[in-house]
This record gives C-alpha cells, sequence and structure tokens, in this order.
C-alpha cells in the first residue's frame, strides 16, 4: 500500500499537493433505501506539484467498500447512443481480439458489455463486486463467469487474452497496485484495454458535475501514459469518447519509455466559475419545484442537482434505466423520486433540465415527441451557463 495521507500523491509520492477545488458531495447516485439519502462526503481534490496528477484521497477505505457494494448499478444502455457506444468499442478492439479468447472484463456493472462479448464467442470472467450482477444477468448467468469481489492483486492467479476494464480505474483509491493487477493479467501476446474520463475535458469545459465523490483520480494523456507504463503496458491506440470526455486506451505488454512528470499539467480553475454560474442560475430560477424534474439520474444529472438550495430542489427525476424506477436521488435540497417517462409525468412538469447532458438531443428529441410544452433547460458545460434550448 502506497502513503494515504490526503495530501500525498499516489502516483509519484510526493507530499504537498495544494488543494485545487473542494465540496461536499453525495456518496451515492441512486439509492433505494432512503435512509442512505444524508449521506455525504467531502471531495478535496489536490494537485501534486511534482508529477502534475490530479486526486482526491479525502474518502476512508471502508467508506469507498460502502460505496460500491450499495451502490445501485448504472451502466444499463438505454438509448441508441449508449448503444452505439458498445458497438464502436468491439468494432475499435476487433473480432480477432475476442472471438474465441479468454476476456476479463474489471467493473462489469450492469453485465451489458459481458453479454457482448459472451453473444461473440469469448470466455468471459467478470470481477464485479457490486452484488446486483449476478441477478441482473439473469438465464445468461451460467454462460459468464462471476466472481463478485473487488479486483486487486491477488484476487486472479491466471492470465487472459484480453483485459477490459471501463470507468474503473478514476475510482480505486490505491491505484498503482491495481493498474499494476490489470497488467499482470495479461498473456504476453494480449492485450489491455482501459476506459477513463479526461482530465482535459474537465479543465477545457469547467464541468463541475464530472466530480464527485466515486471519482478519485483525474488522469491526463501524460498521466495515463505514466501509469499504464508503471504497470508494464505499451500504448498502442486510442479512441475518442463523447467528443474527448473519455478516452479508451488500447495497450499491451512492453517496456514504454515515458517522462516521470507532466511537463504540462491541466488546470481545473474553470471548473469553480462553471459552477457558481450555474449556481447563481439556479438561485433566480422562479419555476414551481413541484412542476420541474432532472432528467438524468446519472453522476451528472445528481451532481447538478446537488446545486439546488434546500426547499427549491426539483422533486422528481426522469430517468429511462427501468432498473432505476422508484428509486430516489439526492442532494443537499432533500431527496426526489425517479420515474420513467411517461405522458401522465410530462403533462405535469413545466420545466425539464437535462442533467444527462452528454444525451441532451436525444433526450431533447424524446420530450418533443411526447409532446412536452414546457421548457427543457441544457446544463450542458460547454456552454458559458444554464440555457434554454426548447
Amino acid at each position: 500500500m502506497t502513503d494515504t495521507t490526503t495530501d500525498v500523491c499516489p502516483l509519484c509520492e510526493a507530499a504537498g499537493a495544494r488543494v485545487v477545488y473542494e465540496t461536499q458531495a453525495q456518496m451515492f447516485w441512486v439509492v433505494a433505501d432512503p435512509a442512505l439519502t444524508d449521506r455525504f462526503a467531502p471531495v478535496r481534490l489536490r494537485q501534486c506539484d511534482a508529477c502534475g496528477h490530479v486526486f482526491n484521497r479525502e474518502l476512508a477505505p471502508e467508506t469507498i467498500s460502502e460505496i460500491y457494494r450499495r451502490q445501485t448499478a448504472t451502466n444499463r444502455p438505454v438509448s441508441a447512443d449508449m448503444h452505439k457506444r458498445y458497438d464502436t468499442l468491439l468494432e475499435f478492439l476487433g473480432s480477432d481480439r475476442l472471438v474465441g479468447k479468454r476476456i476479463l472484463e474489471v467493473g462489469g456493472g450492469t453485465g451489458s458489455l459481458a453479454r457482448l462479448l459472451a453473444d461473440l464467442g469469448a470466455d468471459v470472467t467478470v470481477v464485479e463486486p457490486n452484488d446486483e450482477l449476478q441477478s441482473l444477468l439473469g438465464d445468461q448467468a451460467d454462460r459468464i463467469r462471476v466472481i463478485n469481489d473487488f479486483f486487486g492483486p491477488g484476487t486472479l492467479d491466471e492470465t487472459f487474452d484480453g483485459v477490459i476494464c471501463r470507468q474503473v480505474v478514476e475510482h480505486i483509491a490505491d491505484v498503482r497496485p491495481f493498474v499494476r493487477a490489470l497488467g499482470a493479467a495479461v498473456n504476453q501476446d494480449g492485450f489491455a484495454y482501459i476506459e477513463v474520463p479526461t482530465l482535459e475535458f474537465i479543465a477545457k469545459t469547467g464541468a463541475y458535475m464530472e466530480v464527485h465523490v466515486q471519482h478519485l483520480h483525474y488522469l491526463d494523456d501524460a498521466t495515463r501514459r505514466r501509469l499504464l507504463a508503471d504497470a508494464g503496458l505499451v500504448v498502442t491506440g486510442t479512441h475518442d469518447i463523447l467528443q474527448g470526455h473519455d478516452v479508451g486506451i488500447l495497450a499491451q505488454p512492453g517496456k514504454p519509455d515515458v517522462p516521470a512528470r507532466n511537463p504540462v499539467p491541466s488546470r481545473i480553475e474553470s471548473v469553480v466559475a462553471r459552477r457558481d454560474a450555474h449556481q447563481a442560475f439556479l438561485a433566480g430560477f422562479d419555476g414551481d419545484r413541484s412542476r420541474t424534474a432532472i432528467y438524468g439520474a446519472t453522476s451528472q444529472g445528481v451532481t447538478f442537482f446537488n446545486l439546488f438550495a434546500p426547499g427549491a430542489a426539483p422533486a422528481r427525476f426522469v430517468d429511462d434505466n427501468p432498473d432505476y424506477a422508484g428509486r430516489l436521488a439526492y442532494g443537499r435540497g432533500g431527496a426526489a423520486t425517479i420515474h420513467p417517462r411517461s405522458d401522465e409525468l410530462l403533462t405535469g412538469l413545466d420545466h425539464v433540465f437535462v442533467g444527462a447532458y452528454h444525451h441532451q438531443a436525444a433526450i431533447t428529441a424524446k420530450l418533443a415527441d411526447d409532446g412536452f410544452k414546457g421548457t427543457v433547460w441544457s446544463t450542458d458545460p460547454r456552454r458559458p451557463t444554464i440555457e434554454r434550448v426548447r
């Protein structure tokens, strides 16, 4: 284990990293138990002056464990764009790397990708701590080997033709041993595919809604390459996801030569400015909270919801994920029930804020097709403030 002092960089272990952003955020995005809707934790981002890495080390290990045991699984595809993302990934990896191969997926979520890999004829093993995965796989569980545990050194004593780890690395406190374990699980002739959000997107757009309790690391290109090099992995290709929001990295075992520090680290001063601009807009928003909803109980939508003051927060979320129906999202303004989109629900609304801003075009089109007569607001951080889009 590396030093867990909150100002010590988890990558280079230099002390004295300075605070660059802080807030109180929800521990969970979607919950079934109302007793969990008062659970918050500190987000205190620090940036290492030695190597440039941005991280949050404020959470106790037992808190991190609780989050991933109790958080509702969140990655079920519910739109054409989300399904296309899987298709694009499989095309990027190529059938030669997958068909008939032994594939390890670390962090399987709802099992959506594991099912597709099994359909291609891959021999799939999934390591996933969330207790819901086995039941979500249903009658397909016999085709997919599930290890219901946290992944790390010692989890598996075997190697695979391919190791896939999507949207997980940024959540891991002791990240270097974790990524080393990913590298150690790859056959000498195999591949690793690692997908993470990019710090560059946050720095460029001021996307405060991408900063939350569950992300402990914020990685730019130089940091990503150093982390993989430390695990004995050489980057062989990348592909852009959601206009730079995420990046998929293809790597293979090797000995890359990368700089020990980031020569031009990304800066995130814009995050405070964008958050404050959105909060100022909401302070002047006079819509009836009982006739206002947020569309998308995603990490972005729930983080945006946390800006609403007590007594002013919308009473509802709308989400197309059937697993969320009847569950709760919460923020400092209280809790809100999550509903599927329906004519009855939309008739009772005057305002909808698009929390899942990456899917704004699809959401706006759905609302138009359903005949929604109210106002649709964009929370996209690439706009200067919250703006009416319909």
